[in-house]
């Protein structure tokens, strides 16, 4: 009997790997594969039209010494923490009032996530055309209203602005259904019986609701931060780097070297920086939340 319930888990076990090695090596192609080229090309200088030639570290240690490099990583890491932080708060508190048994919050809730399935060529294409500095539809409401139009593409700050509002707009419905997913898995009973105690909706919040999303919001946020290091597609469609290149990030650097310029070698070594510095950051919040939960255990 037990050696038919052996057989019976190794024919189990032999269709479940049967149906996962199609999907690894899937994933192997489209993505270990290219992660291993992109590795080796940062070792070498390589222009497609003439074969690799193996330099070292010399793309690496361009990347460190020129200097620019490093102010393109600092861009990408101050913009896309700006990003995320709204990010965060804004879709918490939506995700608090659509917690509520209102009226029409399956509309509010879909409406939220539309932006995130949405094609980001066509969403941005709305967005260029708002801020469009002739005869953009913002423009135009500021004229009607007797304020001056204002060339958003001609300053840094309402640049990176818009980019900041177009991240978050498609951002936040994920983050609003984690959100939902962790508030409706808080016990009701501790709500009700803070209530009875008489504590505040403020107190409810920073002793129940709060500590019981700990993991919901360590979730959103290092999913976010691995986002906002990747901040590339609104960089191309909505800025280009404009103006004067004071929205390049090194994502979008990377692009330039590798499918503009053909150096094919320096945007492998960038790739590979920028890889390490997301994991690295991701690593720092990940120990942090684990010596957080430590402390709140003990």
């Amino acid at each position: 009997m037990r050696s038919k319930i052996l057989s019976r888990d190794k024919r189990e076990a032999r269709i479940a790997y049967l149906i996962l090695i199609p999907i690894f090596l899937y994933i192997a192609f489209w993505n270990l594969i290219p992660l291993i080229l992109g590795v080796l090309l940062g070792f070498a200088e390589y222009n497609v039209l003439r074969p690799p030639e193996w330099v070292g570290l010399r793309n690496y240690r361009h990347f460190f010494a020129s200097g620019v490099y490093m102010r393109l990583l600092w861009r990408q890491v101050w913009i896309g923490g700006i990003a995320l932080g709204i990010n965060t708060a804004l879709s918490f508190a939506i995700a608090m009032a659509l917690n509520n048994k209102a009226r029409g919050r399956g509309f509010f809730r879909t409406s939220f996530y539309v932006p995130a399935v949405a094609a980001v060529s066509v969403t941005s294409a709305v967005f260029v055309a708002l801020i469009d500095p002739f005869g953009g539809g913002l423009n135009r409401f500021l004229v009607s209203i007797g304020r001056d139009a204002i060339i958003w593409n001609h300053s840094q700050f309402w640049m990176v602005f818009w980019i900041v509002v177009y991240f978050v707009w498609r951002s936040m419905g994920p983050a609003i259904f984690i959100w939902l997913g962790g508030l409706q898995g808080i016990d009701p009973s501790l709500h009700e019986a803070a209530k009875v105690d008489g504590a505040s909706a403020f107190k409810r919040l920073r002793f129940i609701t709060l500590p019981g999303l700990r993991f919901v919001a360590a979730f959103i946020i290092l999913t976010g931060i691995i986002g906002a290091m990747q901040m590339f597609d609104i960089i191309m469609f909505l800025t280009a780097g404009n103006p004067y290149g004071r929205t390049i990030t090194l994502m979008y650097q990377i692009y330039r070297h590798g499918a503009v310029r053909f150096n094919l070698g320096m945007a492998g070594a960038s790739g590979t920086i920028l890889g390490i510095f997301t994991l690295l950051f991701a690593i720092i919040y990940f120990v942090y939340m684990q010596r957080r939960e430590a402390k709140y255990d003990a």
